[in-house]
């Protein structure tokens, strides 16, 4: 896929200016647009060097819908001292003591903190590296849980830095989670647990998949309420990566 020629301008997004890149890809057959809300970059995308000006026009012309892709909770935020971050769903002060040793520290006093020590310029990755273990460790407790009452084996667990996807299982059993939903209320983590475990008896969403997630304790239209509320900000948490981008509708 050739996309040599980039062109980099902004476009004003309400009283503030965002940046915009325009990339010619001589195989796609139409204007794309995509939004980065974790960088804050619109990207578009033009069949040829020629249309790249309509292509930035093709963007300039939905500064709405842009808009509501760059909202400010979805920007990318990575862990900091000082900086206030949901764990298992409850409102937790990060603080750096480069005193500690060992693995960061959950403290429940008057405040709830996350301690961490360690040199500054690794909070960020020992955070992150911290969440994750937390997330295998409840997740895996979970999903066994819900194994064992509804009488089947699992395979492996893995922990991953996913975009879009909250969980996934395999036809074989092996199931995948977002590292980022120890930051959810336990029950939401549950949920997601319990939905991944019902596909070991039905690889659908047949109605008796949700009967066998309603049979696990999980309410899903809570979950899914709480998830589409609340979930889009999780994924801005712990690094500024280069994340899948949303693309407007059709």
């Amino acid at each position: 896929m050739s996309m040599k020629h980039i062109t980099r301008t902004e476009i004003n997004i309400g009283a503030r200016a965002a940046p915009l890149i325009a990339r010619v890809n001589r195989r796609a057959k139409r204007l794309i647009l995509k939004v980065d809300p974790v960088a804050g970059e619109i990207h578009v995308t033009a069949p040829s060097k020629r249309a790249v000006p309509e292509a930035i026009r093709f963007a300039q012309e939905r500064i709405d819908w842009i808009a509501s892709q760059l909202t400010e909770n979805l920007r990318a935020r990575p862990f900091a001292s000082g900086m206030k971050i949901p764990y298992e769903g409850a409102d937790h002060i990060i603080l750096h003591d480069d005193k500690l040793r060992g693995a960061p520290r959950v403290e429940n006093d008057l405040v709830p903190v996350i301690r961490v020590g360690g040199g500054a310029e690794h909070l960020n990755r020992r955070i992150c590296d911290f969440l994750k273990r937390e997330a295998r460790q409840r997740l895996t407790e979970r999903v066994d849980h819900h194994c064992l009452e509804l009488g089947k084996k699992r395979r492996t667990i893995r922990i991953r830095d996913t975009k879009t996807r909250w969980g996934s299982c395999s036809s074989e059993g092996d199931m995948s989670f977002c590292w980022r939903l120890i930051l959810a209320p336990p029950e939401i983590l549950d949920y997601v647990a319990a939905h991944e475990c019902a596909h070991l008896l039905h690889m659908d969403h047949s109605p008796a998949f949700w009967r066998v997630v309603r049979g696990l304790g999980a309410d899903p239209g809570r979950a899914a309420r709480w998830l589409s509320a609340h979930g889009p900000s999780l994924y801005a948490y712990g690094v500024t990566p280069d994340h899948g981008r949303a693309q407007p509708p059709a």
